[in-house]
């Protein structure tokens, strides 16, 4: 019984270790993200150790017979797996690495492939995603509250939870109102949202 009690100890301090490890590894990846400066003539990549790589032009290539990557200045290849976002002069995109899905996305329409795009910017961030649901492609949508690195995916009571301090955008979004479309609803939210947060500040 005495050599049972240590040992049970021993096991329970290598599980505590091991959780805060990965705990660690997934912190670091969400800080990263998280220190990204945006601006809309800069081009850069983010590179998976968190550092980042300054480039003139920054360009989507693709092709029957070419593996998606981007193209720094016209002659540098920039690899999809070597990067977890960049911005050229049409967007700003996060890779799959951070992004909370199950879905496999491996379709390049205006993105590398599995990189959700950041469709819209505020107190709270809206990204989209291309994937193909075995008939054509969707759109899959992600969440950001504030620039807290946490990217998360779309539900219903998800995007509730994070409208409920603003009563014009829950009362919108909870409605019955006729949008043509599911991700015009939750992007008018959004924007009704972000416009309340930029009135509070002022």
């Amino acid at each position: 019984m005495k050599t049972i009690i240590p040992a049970v100890a021993s096991l329970l301090c290598a599980a505590i270790l091991l959780n805060s490890c990965a705990a660690g590894k997934n912190s670091i990846t969400l800080n990263q993200v998280k220190n990204v400066a945006e601006g809309p003539a800069s081009c850069f990549v983010q590179l998976n150790d968190g550092s980042f790589r300054q480039f003139t032009t920054l360009k989507l290539v693709k092709g029957i017979l070419t593996t998606p990557h981007l193209l720094g200045d016209d002659k540098v290849v920039i690899n999809a797996k070597d990067i977890i976002a960049y911005q050229n002069t049409r967007h700003y995109a996060v890779s799959s690495k951070i992004l909370t899905s199950t879905k496999s996305a491996n379709v390049s329409v205006e993105t590398l492939p599995g990189f959700a795009v950041k469709v819209l910017s505020g107190k709270l961030n809206v990204y989209c995603r291309k994937y193909y649901n075995g008939a054509s492609t969707s759109d899959e949508y992600f969440l950001q509250n504030g620039s807290d690195g946490y990217i998360v995916s779309y539900s219903k009571e998800v995007l509730k939870n994070m409208l409920k301090e603003d009563a014009k955008a829950s009362e919108y979004f909870n409605s019955k109102a006729k949008e043509s479309s599911k991700s015009k609803k939750i992007l008018a939210a959004v924007q009704i949202y972000n416009a309340g947060q930029m009135m509070t500040k002022n």
